[in-house]
C-alpha cells in the first residue's frame, strides 16, 4: 500500500506539518515515509490523500467500551448516584459475554470511525471485548476487570484471582490483543488485593491500571480506612511504577504528584467523563511540568457519552486554560501529543505505535481537510485540535490493513450490529422498566 500527496504529522513529539510525497506500507509496518513521490500517475495500490493530513491513529487510553450499551441510560448525576443507584444495580441485572461482545464491537465501530487505532479497555468478560475488537479490526489493551465484590463474571466475592487466571488462559492470541488487568478503584479493591494483583500482572509482565483520585468522595474514604491520601496509600502498598496506569488523577497533592513521578506511574486524564459527572478538573499541566507521563482517555460511553478523542483534546487543552486561569496551559501540541506518542508511553508501546516511522506498526489515519471548520488553515494542528472532529477521518489503518475506507467500515456489517444492539437495548429497557424508542 502507498499513500501519496497531502500533509503529513509524522512526529507528535516534534510536530511538524509538511507537504506529503510518497509513504510505504509493507505488510503490517511502515516502510518507508515521506519520500519524494516519483510514481506514475494511475500506479497501482496508490491511495491518493490530496487535501487530507496523514498522522499517527489516536490512542483512547481509557474507556469502558461495553458500557456503549449503557449510554444515556442514568445522565446528569454525580459519580456516586450514578454508579451505586443505576450502573452497578443495570450491570449485575445484564451484563453478561453478549452484552460486553456487542458493546465492545459497537464502541470498537465508533472508535474506529473517528481515528481511534488503539485503546485500552477495562470491564467484565473481556475475552469477549478481544474477540470484538479483532473483528472490528483495532488494537487493544484488554484488562479483566478486578474488585472485591461480586461481579457480573466473578459472582463470588472474593473469587477475582480464579476468574483473572481464566481471563489469562483464554485471552485469544491475536498481534492486536495486549492483556491487563483493572484494579477498579482502591475503594472497590482491599490492600491485599491491591498487592497480589500487582505481583501477578508484574509476574505476567502485563500493565495494571486503576480508578485513582477520581472524587473528593474518593480521598475522604481513602484517608478514613488508611490515613493517606489514595496516591499515597497505593504508593504504600508498593504497587506504583511503571507499570502501573493511574486513570483520572484529579484530587491529588503536590506530595502525591512527586510520587506518581518518581515511580514512573503513569496518567490518563479523561476531562469530558470528568467534566459530565462534576468529578473536578485534574492537575494535567502541574503533572506535566513534573515530568509525569500522560495519556487521554474517553472513559465508557456511558458517562461522557461519545467516543471521539478529537472532542476529548479540545476539551483537556479547554479545561487547563480556565482551571488555570492561563491561555497558554496545554496548548494544542500538547495535547496532540497526549493523544498519540504520550499515549504510547502509556500503554508500553511507544516502540512499535504513536509515531509515523520506518519499522512502525502502520496503525495511519488519514483525515480530510477539505471540510468549511477548517477553513483557513494558517496552523494545521490548532485546527486539528481545537476545531477537528472524528467525523473528519477518511481513512483508518491498522496494523497494514484498512479498517475505514473513504469513512466507511470495512471489517464489520454496521447494519447487522445495530440490529443486535437494538434488540440488546430492548430487553435492558424492559428489564430496568425504561421507555424503549426501538429501533427508528
Amino acid at each position: 500500500m502507498i499513500l501519496v500527496n497531502g500533509l503529513i504529522l509524522s512526529d507528535p513529539d516534534h510536530p511538524e506539518v509538511l507537504p506529503h510525497g510518497k509513504t510505504e506500507i509493507i505488510g503490517n509496518r511502515l516502510g518507508s515515509v515521506n519520500l519524494p513521490n516519483d510514481l506514475p500517475t494511475g500506479w497501482d495500490g496508490v491511495i491518493d490523500c490530496s487535501n487530507c493530513l496523514l498522522m499517527p491513529g489516536l490512542i483512547n487510553c481509557h474507556t469502558h467500551a461495553a458500557m456503549s450499551l449503557l449510554r444515556g441510560l442514568a445522565d446528569d448525576l454525580n459519580l456516586d448516584r450514578w454508579l451505586n443507584d443505576y450502573i452497578f444495580p443495570a450491570e449485575a441485572q445484564h451484563v453478561d459475554s453478549r452484552f460486553v461482545y456487542l458493546g465492545t464491537m459497537l464502541s470498537a465501530v465508533e472508535m474506529a470511525l473517528n481515528g481511534i487505532t488503539t485503546f485500552a479497555d477495562g470491564y467484565f468478560h473481556m475475552e469477549m471485548a478481544a474477540q470484538a475488537s479483532i473483528e472490528v479490526g483495532l488494537r487493544a489493551v484488554i484488562g479483566q476487570g478486578i474488585l472485591d465484590v461480586p461481579t457480573p463474571d466473578a459472582s463470588v466475592s472474593g473469587s477475582w484471582k480464579e476468574r483473572a487466571g481464566r481471563f489469562l488462559a483464554s485471552c485469544p492470541d491475536d498481534p492486536l490483543i495486549t492483556p491487563a488487568f483493572f484494579c477498579h478503584s482502591p475503594y472497590l479493591c482491599r490492600p491485599e488485593t491491591l498487592r497480589a494483583a500487582a505481583e501477578l500482572a508484574r509476574n505476567n509482565g502485563l500493565l495494571i491500571f486503576s480508578h485513582v483520585s477520581e472524587t473528593t468522595w474518593e480521598v475522604s474514604e481513602i484517608k478514613s480506612r488508611y490515613r493517606s491520601g489514595p496516591v499515597a496509600h497505593l504508593d504504600g502498598l508498593g504497587v506504583l511504577g511503571e507499570d502501573f496506569v493511574a486513570v483520572h488523577a484529579i484530587h491529588v497533592s503536590d506530595q502525591e504528584q512527586e510520587m506518581l513521578c518518581k515511580s514512573g506511574t503513569k496518567v490518563v486524564h479523561c476531562p469530558e467523563s470528568n467534566m459530565k459527572l462534576a468529578s473536578g478538573a485534574a492537575p494535567i499541566q502541574d503533572m506535566i511540568r513534573r515530568g509525569v507521563t500522560i495519556g487521554i482517555g474517553t472513559d465508557g460511553p456511558a458517562s461522557n457519552n461519545n467516543l471521539d478523542l478529537f472532542e476529548e483534546m479540545r476539551s483537556a487543552s479547554f479545561m487547563a486554560k480556565l482551571r488555570s486561569n492561563d491561555p497558554e496551559a496545554l496548548n494544542a501540541r500538547t495535547v496532540l501529543r497526549m493523544a498519540t506518542s504520550s499515549g504510547a508511553r502509556v500503554l508500553g508501546m511507544a516502540d512499535r505505535i504513536g509515531s509515523l516511522e520506518p519499522g512502525k506498526l502502520a496503525d495511519v489515519i488519514v483525515v480530510d481537510l477539505n471540510r468549511p471548520h477548517l477553513f483557513p488553515m494558517y496552523d494545521p494542528i490548532s485546527d486539528l485540535v481545537y476545531a477537528g472532529r472524528g467525523s473528519d477521518v477518511r481513512d483508518v489503518i491498522v496494523n497494514g490493513k484498512f479498517v475505514v475506507r473513504s469513512g466507511r467500515l470495512t471489517t464489520v456489517d454496521e447494519e447487522q450490529l445495530k440490529t443486535w444492539v437494538w434488540a440488546k437495548a430492548s430487553e435492558i429497557s424492559e428489564g430496568l422498566n425504561l421507555k424503549s424508542y426501538g429501533n427508528h
